[in-house]
């Protein structure tokens, strides 16, 4: 699919509406207009991605004769033939960064927005407009949050979300792998490479990390934060031996975690980090830890504050059979499309 031919029927079609597909140019419309609120919506950890991903930016801006209604930062997957967030980073043929953010001039409709998408368009783990115009928007997955102020920043007010002895056999397990002979340690940049070792050695093909862009894209997010001062990396050594490391960030009062990795001959140690990140963020008072997207077992244990994210197709992609039969065979399909606007 040609883009040029692609992004000129919809601008023969919506007179207001053009898109910006140079880097520099977006870089500006990003840090013009973007309202900064999680660490991914800063243009610096995007790019991160976009150096790795190489994907084509294609901002879709809206207009009137005021200037500037609306904007979605999109990009172009020329293999697939579709419209993603940027910076169109995949994995499985599905984006990965959560929570894009989206500009709207006050008292403008996130719907009217969408419907100037391009045919081809897959958005994904988007929060839910504040505005009751949310035509298009259904239910992607759920993600997984902490507000600590709710239980006081105290982690004995927090277990009382656990039964007692649920909690007794948690605390238990953390303290065996706390014990004199452990040590915890803070932002060993050199340890990136054992975190992606365990994620490659347990998941294989299904880690994030065995695809090299995301590794890489990982990797200088790691030192972009260490640069900061917002990188928050833990790494939990037992008895000599690194037994996990997470990568997390610290940024505007909220503690991200974004990917980590453990040894298997250290059964449970996943919940000593765990309950490290919770009491680090009692801690230092944050407003929010998020502990992203993703169907993991544990996060509903550990009894998190669910969110649910939302995604869009385009109903022209939708509607279009031949269209449709390309994304079944791709696998974009798996979001369900074929029924969402029936």
């Amino acid at each position: 699919m040609n883009l040029g031919k692609h992004l000129k029927r919809k601008v023969e079609s919506i007179n207001d509406v053009y898109f910006v597909t140079d880097l520099d140019q977006c870089r500006r419309l990003w840090n013009d207009l973007i309202n900064v609120r999680n660490i991914s919506d800063l243009w610096d950890f995007r790019y991160c991605f976009q150096r790795h991903f190489n994907a084509e930016p294609c901002f879709l801006v809206r207009k009137d004769l005021m200037g500037i209604t609306g904007m979605l930062p999109l990009s172009y997957l020329e293999e697939e033939g579709a419209f993603v967030f940027f910076p169109g980073e995949i994995w499985k043929q599905k984006t990965w960064i959560e929570r894009t953010p989206i500009f709207l001039r006050d008292g403008e409709r996130l719907d009217k927005l969408l419907r100037a998408c391009p045919e081809g368009t897959h958005l994904r783990y988007m929060e839910q407009p504040s505005s009751k115009f949310n035509s298009g928007l259904v239910l992607d997955e759920i993600g997984y949050v902490l507000y600590p102020g709710d239980f006081d920043f105290n982690i004995e007010d927090y277990a009382k979300r656990f039964s007692t002895k649920k909690f007794k056999n948690l605390k238990k397990t953390v303290q065996s792998l706390t014990t004199a002979q452990s040590s915890f340690y803070i932002n060993r940049v050199e340890d990136f490479d054992v975190l992606v070792d365990m994620s490659v050695r347990r998941f294989k093909e299904d880690s994030y990390l065995f695809d090299s862009r995301f590794r890489e894209s990982f990797r200088d997010v790691m030192l972009f934060l260490k640069q900061k001062g917002w990188l928050n990396m833990v790494s939990l050594e037992i008895e000599g031996q690194i037994a996990a490391v997470d990568l997390g960030a610290k940024f505007n009062n909220s503690y991200t975690v974004f990917i980590g990795g453990t040894l298997p001959e250290f059964p449970g140690v996943a919940k000593a980090m765990n309950m490290y990140h919770v009491a680090f963020a009692c801690k230092n008072k944050f407003r929010k830890i998020d502990f992203l997207c993703g169907d993991f077992n544990w996060k509903k244990l550990w009894h998190l504050d669910e969110e649910p994210l939302y995604y869009y197709v385009s109903p022209e992609w939708v509607s279009n059979p031949a269209v449709g039969k390309k994304t079944q065979r791709s696998g974009w399909n798996s979001y369900g499309v074929s029924t969402i606007y029936a």
